[in-house]
């Protein structure tokens, strides 16, 4: 594809090195992070993802066309909850609502989203409600409900799955795909974050159920290879890298 990848939370972690591995296999990136930051050969441009005016103003200085989107930009529970809301779901939303019509056939929407969806302990209806409510009314719900910390994370994490699920079905007459792919426990810059708010033992205790914590470069591959057509079958749906974590440690 001519068509440059759009990458979110490009400065570090997984974003960064979903960015790198693009550009490695030869295609144009742009990048948007906070930080102003992301590998060299990207197009990276600040946008504080929890600012829809900054986001709407980044969409609009975004090329008519896009090959795909890898929407890699999260914070954890350690933020003030209407942050974590506005960047882990709202932020995607905004963005998969304003760009999928621009994504190219054959191209898909990747959102990182967490095992820790799973931990969450609110309903689907509340899933239902919260993606049916404008950014403002979401974020007087998330206020009424007193979510804050790890709850907060979780259940962003949830309606983000759901989410991508939603923008798979209204992808379809565009020909484009729109999923998940809930990575375990990642070295990154917030793990102290996850061990802050989800507690070290319980992140120690992941660790040793498959020998250690993920990396950056084990999940990038799976969201590279998402985002391309040989891919092209596979929508709709969440994909786990947790190196088999949830699979095996109750067995």
């Amino acid at each position: 594809m001519s068509e440059p990848y759009l990458v979110t939370g490009c400065a570090s972690g997984i974003g960064r090195e979903v960015a790198t591995e693009l550009l490695a296999a030869g295609h144009a990136v742009i990048g948007l992070d906070v930080a102003g930051e992301g590998p060299d050969g990207a197009d990276v441009r600040a946008c504080d993802l929890s600012d829809a005016a900054a986001v709407d103003a980044a969409v609009a200085a975004l090329p008519d066309r896009l090959a795909g989107v890898a929407s890699v930009a999260g914070v954890p529970g350690t933020h003030p909850p209407a942050r974590v809301l506005a960047v882990n779901l709202l932020a995607p939303r905004r963005l998969g609502a304003a760009l999928l019509p621009r994504i190219a056939a054959d191209g898909a929407i990747v959102h990182v989203a967490s095992v820790a969806a799973g931990r969450s302990d609110r309903g689907d209806d509340d899933v239902r409600t919260v993606l049916g409510l404008p950014d403002e009314d979401a974020q007087a719900w998330l206020a009424r409900e007193a979510l804050a910390g790890s709850p907060t994370y979780d259940f962003t994490k949830k309606a983000l799955v759901a989410l991508a699920c939603v923008q798979a079905r209204d992808g379809l007459a565009h020909g484009v795909r729109s999923l998940s792919v809930s990575p375990g426990p990642t070295h990154t810059p917030i793990l102290a974050d996850f061990e802050a708010t989800m507690g070290a033992d319980r992140m120690s205790a992941a660790a040793q159920v498959v020998g250690r914590h993920g990396r950056p470069d084990d999940i990038a591959p799976l969201i590279t290879f998402l985002l391309s057509p040989r891919a092209c079958w596979v929508n709709a749906v969440d994909v786990r890298a947790d190196g088999g974590l949830l699979g095996t440690r109750n067995l």
